[in-house]
Parts: structure tokens; C-alpha cells; sequence
């Protein structure tokens, strides 16, 4: 070949390959093809030894590296699910189709997360709010009341595992048991309809016996200010506030007691005549020197004081006849006092009285005429009179003597002094407890005042005063039995607390329920009249909590409460100590029902089961403890389960139902029987004996044995109740597992010829088979490890 013919060939091909790819002729000088192999060795040099292998591997495929990198990284990532752009108008049909289609599944899942974040958000703040309720009912418990001061934990009940053989003995103490018969006493009254008896007059009586001189001053105080002759049927605090009664009561009892003490110290008898006691008291007292500033005299003898004192011990008629005897310029004075002590006002004469008190004895030298003025007048209700008053009796009798009937404001200002602004600080109450608790009773503090004695080791002195009060309706109970031990309602007059009576009867009770269980019952009836946040009787309540608390296990509590059950036919039901509160708002029938429902709400079917048969309604008795049985008719029995106590309550239902003692319904009187068909099925199924245990199923009518009778057995498993339903994947699987094993024993036996053995291993493979249809027919969802266990059972024997 020439080269001619060379040149020529060369620039066709050059010609046809600009033809054919377009691509631009590339005419470079040796110079320029240097430089341009320079620079790529350059490029080459820098980049990593992986870079140059990546290059080497990608391009052996065809690919070019940095395009592929900068189309990567022009990609923009979303960071979350946005809605397609919006087509434009002029877009086709299939194009708006697909970017709706994406728009529409993007959406769904939006929606899908926010709904699972709600779900799970709101699932997190009930869990926490039921955590915080029940760690607020705890401290609820421990508090006992607005001071913050705690129970020791120490007192608080324990569950302590007994020996059931050891004897129990009591928690009472001796005083403890003396409150807790006089108020068992008190109940059985009540509940017979008799007349009911002041119960704490009862208590203060009761208490004489306790050899406590300030125990009983403290009840004697309480009996006196609450002895109101007109029952409270109106709301405690408020009737307390608008009633003279607590002020006069409180009043009489101050002066009685400073007779008392009149009489001591002159050595009289207590009946003596109030005009010659304080004659021989104010001698005694006031001697020569004594006397000094007091301004008038009557035989020698200081006539303010004497008239004080006649009024301070309560006898007002020895005052007006010490003002008598004083001379005439005294009588409008006297006639005052009469006026006052009959229930009179004479208006006239006491303005021109207070305009003598105001003008002239005001700034007198004797404490006890304008000690004598300020009771009778009311004149400067803020004054001390402290060269009178040397102790807080005498200083209460003064305040109490200047209110008038009706004054609710001034009366509160008294009960704020003596509850805030002087405090338990002020009386020493952590040693003086009783000082100030008679102080709070005085002034109608009767809330406060017991959760003083509550508070400071004398809470069972504290719950009878509670009960008694709330009783005779005089105590103002918190408004919820939620509520701490003391609290204060903002729609009650200040500075008025509440007593939670709930919370102290069940700290007193809970520690001897489970040893005086008679005695817990009889404190948890004064709560009949009070309701928990659901509307629950507190009574009902307590009982619940008791046989809930009691223990699956222990049924003494059960028994002693409410009596044993029937276990034959002949044998009659006795009755409870709980049939003692039998009356027209507790029947114990109904009661039982009630406690049943709750204990069910709780999840406690045994003892629901046989309050229900104990109120005689066995329907619902018979339809939990089938529920109860479902659930454990397929385990294994062994000796002190559950299983082993629900078959004999079975057997014992079975005998009830066989005399024909108690009456239920068809359908689950048809149930109960079939559970206890199942529970022997199983008995001899985990005992190894599998043909009488197939005889028992085939009793059922659940199982078939040939693919024939599925029909059958699905027709009568869908007029099933739902808590047979639930056995029937293990009664199943059982007999999946019963026709394995003899197959299994069959497959190495010689002892039958080779037709009788095919023939009986066939049978086996249809049985086994029936058994699968079975439950790839059930009218319900199977359980997945059920079929998973059933088509392993049915493989292996193929």
C-alpha cells in the first residue's frame, strides 16, 4: 500500500467519525500534548492511593468518577416527607395523577407520625399522671396535716407473713379496747333503731375511769361546749359560726371550772353560796396593800374585784347584790347586769354608761371596774387587761364574755388569735398539749384541736373525739377523703379548718384490722355516710380494701366477715360478724354485691366469686369463676396452686348444682360444665393417661376425629361463651401433642400385622389432619404459636 492510498483511507476515517459522534476535532501540538500529559500526571500524583484505585476500578466499568461526584453532590437531600411541587396547568393527565398519588401517600404518612406522637404523648402523661396519684396518695397517708410534720413510718402497717398456726393476739391496748366496746355498744344501738346516746358524753364519762385528770378535763371541756340542746343538720362550720350556743357553753365552762377552784382555795364546799364564796375569796386574796388603786370599797373590802369575781366564777346575781349594797349611785350599773343575764338590752342606759367609761374610767386606777365595764359594755374589745386576766382561762373568759350573740366577725377574730397569731408556739404545745387543745375546743377550733392531739402522739384520744363530734354533726369534715388530715376550705369562714375524719379512722384502724377485725369494722361503720371521689360508701370501701388486703391465700379475714360458704347440700350458711350491720341502708346481701363489683373492678375474682354467692347471686358467682377456671385449666395441677383450689371449688359448685341448691343459667351453668369436663381432660393428659383423656374429650364434642366431623365441631364451638373460647387453642394443641404420642408409641411396635398397623397409623394422620382443619377454620384469630405448634405436631408424622 502506498502512501497515497494510506492518507487517503485515514481521512475517511477522520471524515466518518465526525459523521458519526460530532465531536470536535482536536488539534494539539506536540508542545500542548506534553503539557496536557503533565498535568494529568500532576492530578494523579496528588490524589490518594485509594483515589487512584477508585479512578482505576470505576473507570475499568465505564464510569467517570468526577461526574459522578458532582452529580452527587448536587443532589438535595430531604430531610423529612414534603409535598410534591405543584404541577403546573399545562401539565398532562398521568403527570397531575402521579404527583397527586405522591402528594396523597406523603400525607397519610404525615398524618401517621403526628398521630403516633399524640398517642405516644398522651400515653406518657396518663402513665405519669397515674404514677404521681398513686405516689400522692402515699404521701398523703404519711402527712398528717398543714404543719408537714410526718407519721413515723415505724407506726404504719406492715405485711408481715404469720405462721397460720401461731395464735393471733391483740393489737388493743386496755384503753384502747374500753373506747373500742363503749363504741361497739354505741353501734348496736344505732342499728336497733333505740335512741341515740350523746357518744361523747359516753366517751367523758368513760374516760373518769382512766386515772388521767387531764384526759378527763380535756373530754369534760369537749362534752361542755358541744352540748347543744338542737341538733347541727346544717353544715358543721357555718351552723358553728352563726350559733351562740359554742360561745355560752364555752363560757359556763370556764366559769365552772374557776368556782371549782374558788372553792379549793377557801376550803368550801362547791355547792356553797356564790355571794359569801367570793366575799371569802377576794379576802383571801386582797390583802391591805393589794388593794392600793382600787377606788371603791364595800365593808372594807374592794367592791370591783368582788363584782369581777362573782361574774368570773358565773353568778351574776352576787354581783348585782355586792352593786346593791354599794349604794344607789351603783343601781343603773346592776340593773345592766340583771338586763344582760335575763337576755335584756336597755340601750339608754348603757350609752350613758359607756359615756362614763369613755369620760372617766377608762384611765381609772382599777383594773377590775374597767375590766367590769369592757364585759358588760363591750367597751375597747381589743384591751388586754392584763393586770386581770393572769391566765389564758381568764383571758378566754373575758374575750368569750365580750362577744354578743350573733357576733360571727368578732368570734373569728378570737379563733385567729388563738390559731395563728399566738400558735402553738406561744403555748408550748409539744409539752402543754392539752393547755392549748382546750384553748382550740373553747374557742370551737374542734377540728384543729384534734389534729393537735393527732399530731402529737395521742391519736387515740383524737379519733373517738373525731367520731363523736361527726356523730352528733357537729364536726366539719374535709370535702373529699382525699384530702390531707387538715385543710382548708376557701369557702369557709376564716380561720376554720376541715378534718379529713376518713384518713384518721383508717390510720387507727389499719393497724389491728387483720387481729380485732370485729372491732375495725365497727370504726369503719361511723364512715357510712361518707363518699370517696366515685361516689363509693367509705364503709363499703374499707371493707373492700380489708378483704383485698387480707390476701388471695388467707380467706380467715373472708371467713370471720362474712361467714363460710355452703360445702354440701344439707349444710346451712352461717353468718358473718358483717350480718351485725344489717339495716335498712346496709343490707348484707346488697352489700356483698357491692364489695363484689369492686373487688372484680380490682381484678379479685376468687373473693368476688364468693361474695356473690354469699349475696345469693349466683349467676354472676358461677360466670367469674368460670373466667377464674379458664385460665388455668390447662396447667398442670400440682398440690396448693390456684388450679388445685379452683377444682375443688368446682367440685363443691358441682354438688350445689347436682341438689339443685342454687339456680343458674343455661348457658353458663353449660359452660362451668365443659370447664370441668376440660379441667379432668387435662388432669389425665399431664398424668400421661392419653386414652382415657381422648374418651373425656370426645365428651366435649370439640375435638373431631375425622375430617367429617369439623363441621360439627365448629358449629358447636361458636355457641361457645368467650371464656371457653380462650381454652380452645390449648385444648388443641393438647390433642395434637395425645395423637403425636401415639402415633410415635405405634411407628416401633411389632405386636400388630403390617394392615392393622397402616390402618391405625392412618386413622392417626386423618385425626391429625381433622385437628388442622380445624383450626384453619376457627370463626376466630388463633394465637400464631398455636399454629405454628399444631403444623410441627402434624409434620412430624408424615
Amino acid at each position: 500500500m502506498d502512501l497515497n492510498t494510506l492518507l487517503q483511507r485515514a481521512q475517511n476515517l477522520t471524515n466518518e467519525a465526525k459523521a458519526e459522534y460530532e465531536m470536535p476535532q482536536v488539534e494539539r501540538t506536540l508542545q500542548q500534548v506534553l503539557q496536557a500529559t503533565t498535568d494529568l500526571h500532576s492530578r494523579v500524583t496528588q490524589s490518594s492511593n485509594k483515589d487512584i484505585q477508585a479512578h482505576i476500578l470505576l473507570g475499568s466499568k465505564g464510569i467517570d468518577l468526577p461526574k459522578l461526584t458532582q452529580k452527587l453532590e448536587a443532589l438535595n437531600a430531604r430531610k423529612t416527607f414534603e409535598p410534591v411541587d405543584v404541577v403546573g396547568a399545562d401539565t398532562d393527565v398521568c403527570t397531575f395523577l402521579k404527583n397527586e398519588r405522591e402528594n396523597a401517600i406523603l400525607s397519610v404518612i404525615e398524618d401517621t407520625n403526628k398521630n403516633i406522637s399524640e398517642t405516644v404523648s398522651k400515653q406518657k402523661w396518663v402513665n405519669l399522671n397515674s404514677t404521681w396519684n398513686e405516689e400522692k396518695s402515699r404521701l398523703l397517708d404519711a402527712l398528717i396535716g398543714p404543719s408537714q410534720n410526718f407519721i413515723d413510718l415505724q407506726r404504719l402497717p406492715e405485711h408481715i407473713t404469720l405462721d397460720p398456726n401461731l395464735p393471733i393476739s391483740r393489737c388493743l391496748s386496755p384503753m384502747e379496747l374500753i373506747y373500742a366496746q363503749e363504741l361497739r355498744h354505741y353501734n348496736e344501738l344505732l342499728l336497733k333503731g333505740a335512741h341515740r346516746p350523746n357518744l361523747v358524753q359516753k366517751f367523758a364519762v368513760l374516760t373518769s375511769s382512766f386515772g388521767d385528770d387531764r384526759l378527763t378535763d380535756m373530754w369534760s371541756t369537749v362534752a361542755a361546749v358541744t352540748q347543744v340542746n338542737e341538733p347541727v343538720h346544717s353544715d358543721p362550720i357555718k351552723a358553728r359560726q352563726q350559733r351562740p350556743e359554742f360561745v355560752i357553753n364555752a363560757k359556763s365552762c370556764l366559769e365552772r371550772h374557776y368556782k371549782i377552784y374558788m372553792c379549793t382555795l377557801v376550803g368550801a364546799a362547791h355547792s356553797s353560796n356564790c355571794y359569801q364564796l367570793v366575799r371569802a375569796y377576794v379576802t383571801n386574796r386582797f390583802s391591805a396593800q393589794q388593794a392600793i388603786g382600787l377606788v371603791d370599797t364595800l365593808d372594807d373590802k374592794p367592791l370591783w374585784p368582788m363584782v369581777y369575781y362573782s361574774l368570773r366564777c358565773g353568778a351574776a346575781e352576787a354581783a348585782v347584790e355586792f352593786l346593791h349594797e354599794a349604794g344607789p349611785s351603783y343601781e343603773d350599773f346592776a340593773q345592766v347586769i340583771a338586763d344582760r343575764s335575763a337576755g335584756a338590752v336597755n340601750s339608754r342606759t348603757e350609752t350613758q354608761l359607756k359615756l362614763q367609761y369613755a369620760n372617766k374610767i377608762k384611765n381609772s386606777t382599777d383594773a377590775y371596774k374597767k375590766a367590769v365595764y369592757c364585759l358588760i359594755l363591750g367597751c375597747d374589745p381589743n384591751e388586754l387587761h392584763g393586770e386581770v386576766a393572769k391566765t389564758i382561762d381568764d383571758y378566754l373568759w373575758i374575750k368569750l364574755a365580750m362577744l354578743r350573740p350573733g357576733d360571727a366577725a368578732g368570734y373569728g377574730r378570737l379563733q385567729s388569735e388563738i390559731l395563728e397569731k399566738y400558735g402553738e408556739k406561744h403555748f408550748h404545745a409539744s409539752n402543754q398539749t392539752d393547755v392549748y387543745f382546750k384553748a382550740l375546743v373553747l374557742v370551737g377550733l374542734f377540728e384543729a384541736s384534734i389534729e393537735l392531739l393527732a399530731r402529737n402522739g395521742q391519736s387515740v384520744h383524737a379519733v373517738h373525739m373525731a367520731i363523736a363530734l361527726h356523730e352528733l354533726g357537729m364536726l366539719g369534715g374535709a370535702r373529699s377523703v382525699s384530702q390531707p388530715l387538715l385543710s382548708i376550705d376557701i369557702a369557709d369562714p376564716q380561720p376554720l379548718r376541715r378534718l379529713n375524719l376518713t384518713r384518721l379512722v383508717r390510720l387507727y384502724a389499719q393497724r389491728f384490722e387483720r387481729t380485732d377485725t370485729t372491732e375495725a369494722l365497727n370504726y369503719y361503720f361511723t364512715l357510712r355516710c361518707l363518699r370517696d371521689p366515685k361516689g363509693r360508701n367509705m364503709f363499703l370501701t374499707c371493707v373492700c380494701d380489708l378483704v383485698v388486703g387480707s390476701g388471695a391465700l388467707d380467706t380467715s379475714i373472708f371467713d370471720l366477715i362474712f361467714g363460710q360458704r355452703m360445702t354440701d347440700a344439707d349444710e346451712e350458711v352461717p353468718g358473718g360478724i358483717f350480718r351485725q350491720f344489717d339495716c335498712p341502708e346496709f343490707d348484707t346481701n346488697t352489700t356483698a354485691s357491692l364489695i363484689a363489683e369492686e373487688l372484680v373492678a380490682r381484678g379479685s375474682f376468687e373473693m368476688a366469686v364468693r361474695l356473690y354467692e354469699l349475696a345469693g347471686n349466683y349467676n354472676l358467682a358461677l360466670k367469674h369463676f368460670n373466667i377464674l377456671l379458664a385460665q388455668v385449666v390447662q396447667l398442670s395441677p400440682q398440690e396448693g396452686s390456684q388450679r388445685a383450689r379452683l377444682r375443688d371449688e368446682a367440685n363443691r359448685f358441682s354438688r350445689l348444682l347436682a341438689a339443685l341448691r342454687i339456680d343458674v343459667e343455661p348457658k353458663i351453668r353449660g359452660s362451668f360444665a365443659l370447664l370441668q369436663l376440660l379441667l379432668v381432660f387435662f388432669d389425665l393428659h399431664h398424668e400421661g393417661k392419653l386414652v382415657q383423656a381422648l374418651e373425656q374429650l370426645q365428651r366435649t364434642k370439640l375435638m373431631p376425629n375425622t375430617t367429617d366431623d369439623v363441621e360439627g365441631c365448629l358449629t358447636t364451638i361458636k355457641k361457645l361463651s368467650g371464656e371457653v373460647i380462650k381454652v380452645i387453642p390449648d385444648v388443641m394443641v393438647a390433642a395434637m401433642d395425645i395423637t403425636l404420642t401415639q402415633y410415635n408409641q405405634l411407628m416401633p411396635s411389632g405386636t400388630c400385622s403390617s394392615n392393622q398397623l397402616q390402618l391405625q397409623l392412618e386413622k392417626l394422620r386423618v385425626r391429625a389432619k381433622a385437628l388442622s382443619n380445624l383450626a384453619a377454620s376457627m370463626p376466630f384469630r388463633m394465637p400464631y404459636e398455636t399454629n405454628k405448634r399444631l403444623m410441627q405436631l402434624e409434620l412430624m408424622m408424615h
